[in-house]
């Protein structure tokens, strides 16, 4: 209870702005790895984890804790999708150059340029389009009250502007959801900060 106390502050103050993290260039393909690696410790076996995740694709201008803070709602959101049955998680990383930018579904202008590509798909049970419109909104969730805050996903979109990036949902009832995020590359000049 104390963790997830702590957890559901944190997220409250990122939410809110009123915690600012330090943005360094870093690599988040170490810190997805980490996020997966302590997921794959609390998660039920019946719960199959696939990762492909390119060591060398770039970095990002981001605070750590916010990488960390997008990989943990995501797929917990998707193991609780899973929840009671065997299913498959899939989390992947990969390059992408947009060379128009464009408007992702969550209405992001994205720039034209080099961009890291996070992909966290699920086989759970899906959402119907009326839920999807309201899954960005702060305090919404289909959960149980001790299961969800509503503010997993409301976090996750709030950082991921705050870092220039867009997201698309794609659901289907019975088929699974994908979040695909997309984050600007960073300026491989940098010195890679690493999460202690």
């Amino acid at each position: 209870a104390s963790f997830r106390a702590k957890d559901l502050v944190k997220q409250i103050l990122t939410f809110s702005r009123q915690v600012e993290g330090q943005k360094n260039p870093i690599q988040p393909a170490l810190i997805i790895k980490e996020a997966i690696t302590l997921l794959r410790s609390s998660l039920p076996t019946t719960i199959t984890i696939n990762q492909d995740i390119a060591a060398d694709v770039g970095m990002v201008l981001a605070d750590p804790i916010q990488i960390h803070q997008i990989v943990m709602n995501l797929c917990t959101n998707a193991y609780q999708a899973m929840e009671g049955s065997a299913g498959r998680l899939k989390i992947s990383l990969e390059p992408a150059l947009l060379n128009d930018g464009g408007v992702l579904g969550t209405g992001a202008q994205l720039v034209p340029g080099a961009h890291l590509k996070l992909t966290v798909s699920d086989t759970g049970r899906g959402m119907d389009e009326e839920i999807m419109k309201h899954i960005f909104d702060p305090f919404f969730t289909t959960k149980r009250r001790d299961k969800g805050t509503g503010l997993g996903l409301a976090t996750v979109q709030r950082i991921v502007t705050e870092l220039k990036g867009g997201i698309l949902v794609e659901s289907a009832l019975g088929r699974g959801t994908t979040f695909t995020i997309y984050l600007p590359a960073a300026e491989e000049a940098g010195k890679p900060v690493n999460r202690a």
